[in-house]
């Protein structure tokens, strides 16, 4: 079966791209009509407290729906993105049968955010060995600069390998949850470079890209609201907005990298055999890959996947 090229499986799946833009966008939302509140409440300048206030609320409501809505939508876009991956083409129902992969992969939310918690800090440390290699050459000239340059790219790299992971533990091959993130992580650790060797240059466009972003929507929306709310106020509102807006632009910029990059993790995941040299050389990169990698261990190892449609 002829495969789907990144670009069209990005254009079939574009509506779980919508929502989850849909959180940030409510967020802001939200964190803009609280402000609007308790600036009528103080009758004019929100001050520090209200400040505080709109803070705190515009922080929870954040956390709160990504926490119990918006993973719904990242992880569903990615059980649908490792079909069309794997299979070679999008499942007539998506909806269903994303539904389907979170009911059997992560139940509650809680089960979600203890597996990202686990994954992304495995992930977080696999840049160890290059970060200790950069201390020790950061005094030689051109060479600190250049190791210092490419830690920045192979951290947006690294940045993605959830989404990939994440991915793999969708994938039915009958492993199961932890067991599945173990390998995922394995095998990207192992092959990071054939992976993502042709990110460093779109890595290069989100950074410059989301940094024009985000001094723009800050300049103007901070000037609209500095003159209401106080320019303390006004600044946190205008670097709030400016972040959501980010948020927003960069949902849409990750979704189509972690398509292309999932196509490439894919080709190495599906034919690759781990080896025990391959997971201790993980477990010696990160002392958090260990614990997951113990953590595998002690799964039943014999738990079915579910039925393909």
């Amino acid at each position: 079966m002829e495969k789907l090229s990144p670009e069209e499986i990005f254009n079939k799946t574009i509506g779980y791209v919508f929502l989850k833009l849909l959180i940030p966008a409510a967020a802001a939302v939200v964190s803009l009509i609280a402000m609007k509140i308790i600036s009528a409440a103080a009758g004019g300048e929100v001050g520090i407290v209200g400040t505080a206030i709109w803070l705190v609320i515009t922080v929870g409501v954040a956390f709160g729906a990504d926490f119990f809505v918006g993973y719904k939508f990242r992880a569903g876009h990615m059980a649908v993105v490792t079909d069309a991956v794997s299979v070679g083409m999008v499942p007539d129902d998506a909806k269903a049968m994303a539904k389907e992969s979170l009911e059997f992969r992560f139940p509650t939310c809680n089960d979600y955010f203890a597996y990202k918690l686990a994954v992304t800090g495995a992930i977080g440390q696999l840049q160890k060995n290059l970060n200790t290699f950069a201390e020790r050459k950061r005094g030689v000239p051109v060479l600190g600069q250049l190791i210092s340059l490419c830690q920045v790219f192979v951290g947006m790299a690294l940045s993605f390998t959830y989404d990939l992971v994440l991915g793999y533990t969708f994938w039915r091959d009958g492993k199961p949850l932890y067991t599945s993130a173990s390998d995922g992580v394995a095998i990207y650790y192992n092959c990071w470079k054939r992976i993502t060797s042709n990110v460093m240059f779109l890595a290069l466009e989100i950074i410059v890209t989301m940094f024009v972003v985000f001094l723009f929507v800050f300049a103007i929306v901070a000037a609209v609201f500095a003159p209401t709310y106080g320019p303390i106020a006004g600044g946190l509102l205008g670097a709030a907005v400016a972040y959501f807006v980010c948020s927003i632009v960069k949902s849409v910029i990750d979704s189509g990298l972690a398509i292309r990059l999932m196509t490439s993790f894919f080709e190495e995941a599906q034919y690759a055999e781990i080896t025990t040299d391959d997971y201790a050389l993980t477990c010696r990169a990160s002392s958090k890959y260990q614990k997951l990698f113990n953590k595998a261990q002690r799964e039943p190892q014999n738990q079915p996947a579910p039925p393909m449609e």
